[in-house]
C-alpha cells in the first residue's frame, strides 16, 4: 500500500508501477509559511498545534471541489481578490487567524500566499495578492 495515498498496490504483480510522484493527495505550499508565522510571536506559539494539524490535514485531503474542503474545514470562505482570483480562506485557531490561499483542484495543490490574524485581515490589504 502507498503510504501515501493509501493506494492498493496489488500483491503479487511485480510489473505494476504506481507513481509515487503523483500520489493524489494534496500538495501544500509552503509549510514554513506557516511556521514563520506562529514562531514569530508568543501568542501564536500557543496555536502551532492548530496550524500544524491544519496542514497535516490538509497534505492527505483529495479535494474535488471547495464543497470537499468545505467538509474538512468548516469554517472556509471563498473570496476574490482585487485581480479576480479567488482565495480559499481557511480559519485557523479558533477564528483567530487566516490561511489564505489558491488550491488548485485539478493540481490538487494548495498554495499558501498569506497567513493572517484576524485584524490584519479585516483590513483587506490581502486582496492584492488575489
Amino acid at each position: 500500500m502507498c503510504e501515501q495515498c493509501a493506494f492498493a498496490i496489488p500483491a503479487n504483480d511485480l510489473t505494476f508501477i504506481h507513481d509515487f510522484t503523483y500520489c493524489e493527495v494534496m500538495n501544500v505550499i509552503s509549510r514554513k509559511k506557516l511556521k514563520d508565522f506562529y514562531s514569530a510571536d508568543p501568542g501564536r506559539r500557543r496555536h502551532a498545534a492548530a496550524f500544524e494539524t491544519w496542514f497535516k490535514l490538509a497534505r492527505k485531503a483529495r479535494w474535488r471541489s471547495f464543497a470537499d474542503a468545505k467538509a474538512t474545514f468548516g469554517r472556509t470562505d471563498v473570496a476574490a481578490g482585487d485581480s479576480g482570483r479567488t482565495a480559499t480562506i481557511f480559519d485557523v485557531g479558533g477564528n483567530k487567524y487566516r490561511i489564505l490561499a489558491h488550491v488548485d483542484y485539478t493540481r490538487q495543490t494548495i498554495l499558501i500566499e498569506a497567513v493572517l490574524d484576524h485584524k490584519e485581515y479585516d483590513r483587506e490589504a490581502w486582496k492584492k495578492l488575489f
